[in-house]
């Protein structure tokens, strides 16, 4: 039950920063700082909220700012340097490799560790974990890259 609240909660903010990225991404250019600064900053309260929505067990809803967020952190510094580095001109392409590196970092290092890969599990959870990257770094690479 726990896991579709999760599901459909990320869902629709995903499909909500979807429709309203370059708005949200204006919105926060507005403020003057530098386009990498806003791309940090923006990625901060991405990241919190995605972790307390599939919050691990031992830390769920006790902590607002998840342990997982100074991993994320690095995670974004290595999209941001490869967006840069390979002078990525639309959103898509770093959010679907960073899609699928967070899927085989979960799946090796993280939360999918020693989860047996059933239908179920690949149908629903490996494109959940997907989507959760996504979000992520959806608004900050449109304000990098926009």
């Amino acid at each position: 039950m726990i896991f579709l609240i999760g599901v459909s909660t990320l869902t629709v903010l995903f499909v909500l920063s979807l429709r309203f990225r370059k708005q949200v991404a204006a919105f926060l250019m507005r403020s003057g700082l530098p386009r990498w600064v806003l791309y940090f900053l923006s990625s901060i309260p991405l990241i919190i909220v995605e972790e307390q929505i599939d919050c691990q067990k031992t830390w769920c809803y006790q902590v607002l700012i998840p342990p997982t967020l100074l991993p994320l952190l690095i995670f974004m510094l290595l999209l941001f340097i490869g967006a840069k580095a390979f002078h990525a001109k639309s959103v898509v392409k770093p959010i679907v490799i960073f899609s699928v590196l967070g899927i085989a970092f979960e799946r090796f290092f993280g939360g999918l560790v020693g989860v047996p890969l059933s239908p179920i599990i690949v149908l629903f959870l490996i494109p959940y974990v997907g989507m959760g990257y996504a979000f992520i770094s959806l608004i900050p690479l449109t304000v990098l890259l926009e």
